[in-house]
C-alpha cells in the first residue's frame, strides 16, 4: 500500500479508483484555493444537513461558483467526500506534527496523549469532521478493504513509534496499531455523538485503550496479561 507523507505523519495516498479521484489536481495556489474554498462549502452542507444533501449542484451554490467550476475537480460527490477526507488526513498529521514539535510528546506515552488530543481537537474544530473523519464512506463504497482509515492511520502510527521512540517494528506492533486505531476511532467518534465538544470520558477511555494495546510492544514493555 502506497504511503505519502503528509504533515510528518505517513498517512496513505487517496485511491487509484478513477470513481474517487479528483479531475484536476490544483498546482497553483489560487487553484488550492479554489479546491479548498469548494470543501469547505462541502464541508459546511454536510455539517448542517447531513451527507445525504451533498452534491456537485448544493457545493456550487454554497461556495458560489458555477457547478462546471465543481466538475472541473471533482466528477461527483463521492469524489468531493473523498477529498474531504484527504484533507481532514492531512490536517490531522499536521496537528499531530505541530504538537511533536512544541516537544509535547518526549516519550511513546505523550505520543499517545498528543495522537489522541490532536483527533480530538480536530472533531471540534473541522466542520464535519466527525461525519466524514478520513473519508471511509466513500472508500468503503469505491475502495478495496486496504484503504481503511484506521489502517492508514495505524501505519502512520507505527512509523513514528518505531523513528522516534526505539520500537521494533514487528507484524504484532502493525496489528496491535491497526487494532487500537480501529478501536480509539469508534471511541472518539461515539464521544461527539451527543456532545459537540465531545464526551472526555470517551476521549481519556480512548487514550487508555491505546496504551494498553501498545504497552506490551513498547522498549522494554511487559506483555499484558489479561485473565480468562
Amino acid at each position: 500500500m502506497p504511503l505519502e507523507p503528509c504533515g510528518g505523519v505517513p498517512l496513505a495516498a487517496m485511491p487509484s479508483t478513477d470513481a474517487l479521484e479528483t479531475r484536476s489536481t490544483p498546482v497553483q495556489r489560487r487553484a488550492q484555493e479554489r479546491v479548498d474554498a469548494l470543501l469547505d462549502a462541502a464541508a459546511g452542507i454536510i455539517a448542517a444537513s447531513g451527507i445525504a444533501a451533498l452534491t456537485t449542484s448544493a457545493v456550487a451554490d454554497r461556495s458560489g461558483s458555477s457547478v462546471g467550476v465543481v466538475y472541473r475537480y471533482f466528477p461527483n460527490a463521492d469524489a468531493i467526500l473523498a477529498a474531504l477526507g484527504q484533507r481532514n488526513r492531512e490536517r490531522y498529521g499536521s496537528g499531530l506534527e505541530a504538537r511533536l514539535a512544541a516537544g509535547e510528546a518526549p516519550d511513546w506515552r505523550g505520543f499517545v496523549r498528543a495522537a489522541t488530543e490532536t483527533y480530538a481537537e480536530i472533531s471540534r474544530n473541522e466542520p464535519a469532521f466527525t461525519r466524514v473523519r478520513f473519508g471511509d464512506i466513500a472508500l468503503l463504497r469505491y475502495g478495496p478493504a486496504a484503504e481503511r482509515a484506521p489502517r492508514r492511520v495505524g501505519g502512520g502510527i507505527v512509523e513514528a513509534l518505531v523513528d522516534r521512540y526505539g520500537f521494533q517494528r514487528t507484524p504484532e506492533l502493525e496489528f496491535a496499531a491497526e487494532l487500537a486505531m480501529e478501536c480509539a476511532d469508534a471511541i472518539i467518534a461515539r464521544a461527539f455523538l451527543d456532545d459537540p465538544a465531545g464526551d472526555e470520558r470517551f476521549i481519556a477511555a480512548a487514550e487508555r485503550m491505546l496504551l494498553v494495546a501498545l504497552v506490551e510492544h513498547s522498549p522494554g514493555g511487559a506483555r499484558v496479561v489479561i485473565p480468562d
